[in-house]
């Protein structure tokens, strides 16, 4: 049948490109704003794997409501561009207020919630909080999808390449917002700023859709009055693959299996390549983008395939085969990726142009698996379609069901799948549910006299027999466990670090809710690493400052009843602790259950078995969150977290805890602070002490090696002689100094001999006046530049 003479009048000149636009900002701003959401939400409720899969977990269900409820409202409406101008109008004002409103959530649960109350009611009502901060903006951006693919075309016929458009240019906004946000919004301009950038941005452009809306309210009588006449046409056009009720649940049922699968291959490589390139925002954030580029870029191919393919159930089951092949073998790239790392180091010469090339890398790999899955939504979405004419509202249940199963996904990687099978379990499972999806739409696939149906199912299971060798259950897969950014740049060549390498023995390894610990021995010493960073040693170079970390701040308070060790590590710090005789009791706050366990175990001959102590009450906590929300008050808090640009770990090294510290501190209390000065320049270093003198009027600090210890307090140091020279008689301190070469004469002198003492503490920092904030995380960026700086200042 002719459709020519029905179609509708085009839509107005410029107004295609506007909707393209818009479904790119849309996007950007979604996936930028997770980024800084969960910044400032991890900084409000704590750096927790709880708190993650949270975000990410609400934030896809916003989005999976939305695109269902903009579905419906996108066959209804008459003005569907006055609905997108006033989407965008309320979106980008409410990220613009985003922050307050997270703030004012967590108040009225502080306000609420039992300080004592129960792990399982507190996280529910931290759920509660999030949801309901999230919730409205995540629906809107949800919602213009359909209304997107409603007002992208009026052709009948056009269904498939106009999902495929849409969809695509969706994904990659999405992975330019998340390049954005790692790499210009959150390091550049900060969390307020950067929300108040996009949600600016969001309203400007809405107003702008609204002066059209006159020219939109045309459209859509003409649309009307268009859909009356062609729908019969337009129903002859998608005929041949509409599907049947009972088949059409079929395939929505396994597209939600297959948007979960999807969400759990997603989290395994984001922590596959944060144990090769380092925990930091970068990382995350060049996973994010490589998956949802690859997601995007398939979309647009498939755009040019789309609406020729014959047998849309057969294509569809080789991606499927396609996605659990080359989601196996990007868990297998570790080596050619390593390789290509440290090529890119000698050839870069700028920090930023190192980690984009990295990120290109990334997007190499995933690329293959990526492309398949973005080349199945339009595919599915155009099966799941029984009318041409339901095109919003089919484009919407189809978003809605994978990313309803993308929300399932995220939480079950990171809560369930990962800490109790680990890499293997995570990759068994993926290919497991892409092996049924694809072998229920090739058993879908229609049969008709003379087609050569062995083709796709042989194709279909070459694919499956190439996961299948490339799975756990055939190739054993073991995680690296030694990060290439952190400890290989410092080598500075791939030979060096495989060398490395091979010369260390992996005691134990699991994943946890919050990555993966390791027990590494190296010759005489026994390393505990955490996601693929060393976190402590036995090395007599590491245990001075572990142990002076416990020892100093006590040596200068006269009576510490009560103390706070955040961070334990592998116990020493908590080992000098419990020498004194003073503590009664010993909080110690540790966000990783893991490494409780492996400072319990493997590290127990080396920490006196401190955790065995009556004295110590263990909580498995963000050191933030804890002090926020805790009224119990501490005579020393001694604080010694990860690294400065690991994720979740720079909010401890700002003002807000520093403020927050100092609430929790009794008269004459004192905080003692692990800096890492071998990943700071010199203003890096006088802008963390500037940011903590800005709290305590009384600080002195030791350079210990490479590290600095810091002592805080709100009033003057008090210390007297004959005192600690009573405390340095103990037998068990006597031992643990002299295991660091250290004598009662050499500690005395170190405490007489600070590189800076209270008074000349301002004379070091002249004019300095820059500060590290939670909003803007300097030195989180700065030392993990840093990093590459000194590693290519030693080649």
């Amino acid at each position: 049948m002719k459709t020519g003479s029905r179609q509708t009048a085009p839509p107005p000149r410029g107004g295609r490109s506007l909707l393209l636009a818009t479904v790119f900002f849309t996007n950007l701003l979604s996936l930028a704003c997770q980024v800084l959401w969960l910044r400032k939400i991890s900084y409000l409720f704590g750096s927790t794997a709880f708190v993650f899969s949270t975000v990410l977990s609400i934030f896809l269900l916003g989005l999976a409501v939305g695109a269902l409820w903009g579905g419906k409202v996108a066959d209804r409406t008459g003005r569907p561009w006055r609905r997108l101008g006033w989407l965008q109008i309320l979106l980008g004002a409410w990220v613009a207020a985003s922050l307050p409103i997270f703030d004012q959530g967590r108040s009225l649960f502080l306000a609420v919630a039992p300080q004592d109350l129960a792990p399982l009611p507190a996280a529910l009502g931290k759920l509660a909080v999030v949801l309901v901060c999230m919730l409205a903006p995540t629906v809107a951006i949800g919602a213009v999808f359909p209304l997107a693919v409603r007002l992208a075309g009026r052709e009948p016929g056009r269904l498939g390449s106009d999902l495929s458009l849409i969809y695509g240019l969706d994904t990659l906004g999405a992975a330019v917002g998340s390049l954005l946000a790692g790499f210009f919004f959150v390091p550049q301009c900060g969390l307020s700023a950067s929300t108040w950038i996009l949600g600016v941005g969001a309203i400007d452009l809405g107003v702008f859709i609204l002066l059209r809306k006159r020219e939109g309210r045309t459209v859509g009588r003409r649309e009307r009055k268009t859909r009356r006449e062609t729908a019969p046409a337009e129903l002859d056009v998608v005929a041949a693959t509409a599907p049947s009720p009972a088949r059409q649940r079929i395939v929505l049922v396994t597209f939600f299996f297959s948007g979960a699968a999807a969400l759990l291959l997603e989290s395994g490589w984001n922590r596959f390549f944060a144990l090769l390139g380092g925990t930091h925002v970068f990382s995350t954030a060049t996973v994010l983008a490589g998956f949802l580029g690859g997601t995007g870029l398939g979309s647009l191919l498939m755009a040019r395939f789309l609406n020729r393919i014959r047998d849309l159930y057969a294509t569809a089951a080789c991606l499927f085969a396609a996605v659990a092949l080359c989601g196996m073998a990007v868990f297998r790239s570790a080596e050619p990726f390593s390789r290509a790392y440290f090529r890119i180091f000698h050839w870069s010469e700028g920090y930023n142009p190192f980690q984009l090339s990295i990120c290109a890398v990334i997007l190499g790999i995933v690329l293959l698996a990526t492309l398949a899955m973005g080349a199945l939504f339009p595919l599915v979405t155009r099966l799941a379609t029984r009318a041409g004419s339901e095109r919003g509202r089919a484009a919407g249940r189809a978003f809605f069901v994978n990313t309803l199963g993308g929300a399932a996904g995220a939480l079950l990687a990171e809560l369930v799948v990962l800490p109790a099978w680990g890499f293997s379990g995570l990759m068994a499972v993926t290919a497991a549910i892409y092996t049924l999806a694809a072998t229920v739409f090739l058993a879908l696939s229609p049969r008709s006299p003379g087609r050569l149906r062995w083709v796709p199912a042989a194709a279909v299971a070459s694919l499956l027999a190439g996961a299948a060798v490339l799975s756990p259950a055939v190739l054993p897969f073991s995680p690296p466990f030694h990060a290439l950014y952190y400890h290989g740049l410092r080598l500075g060549n791939w030979r060096d670090f495989a060398a490395e390498v091979k010369s260390m023995q992996v005691v134990a390894e699991r994943q946890g809710f919050y990555g993966q610990v390791a027990v590494v021995r190296l010759g005489q010493d026994l390393l505990l690493k955490h996601n693929g960073k060393t976190d402590a040693s036995t090395a007599v170079k590491d245990n001075r400052t572990q142990l002076l970390l416990g020892h100093l701040p006590l040596l200068f308070h006269s009576n510490a009843r009560r103390v706070l060790n955040i961070g334990l590590g592998g116990g020493f710090t908590l080992r000098a602790v419990e020498h004194h005789r003073e503590p009664q009791e010993i909080v110690v706050v540790e966000l990783d259950p893991q490494v409780v366990e492996a400072a319990r175990r493997q590290f127990a001959p080396f920490n006196d078995h401190a955790l065995d102590d009556p004295r110590v009450r263990v909580v498995t906590n963000d050191g933030r969150n804890f002090l926020d929300g805790t009224s119990e008050k501490f005579d020393v808090i001694t604080s010694e977290p990860s690294n400065i640009w690991v994720a979740g770990s720079s909010g401890l090294f700002t003002q807000e805890l520093y403020r927050s510290a100092a609430r929790r501190l009794n008269e004459n209390g004192i905080l003692c602070q692990w800096v890492p000065l071998y990943e700071m320049k010199r203003n890096d270093f006088r802008m963390m002490i500037h940011t903590i003198h800005t709290v305590f009027p009384t600080v002195t600090f030791w350079q210990v090696g490479t590290d600095v210890i810091v002592l805080a307090s709100l009033q003057p140091f008090n210390v007297e002689l004959p005192q600690v020279v009573t405390k340095l008689r103990s037998p068990a301190l006597a031992a643990d100094f002299t295991s660091v070469g250290l004598t009662m004469r050499g500690v005395i002198d170190l405490m007489n001999s600070p590189a800076a003492r209270p008074d000349q503490v301002d004379a070091y920092l002249g004019h300095v006046d820059a500060l590290n904030l939670d909003d803007r995380p300097v030195l989180e960026f700065n030392t993990a530049r840093n990093l590459f700086d000194i590693a290519k200042s030693t080649q």
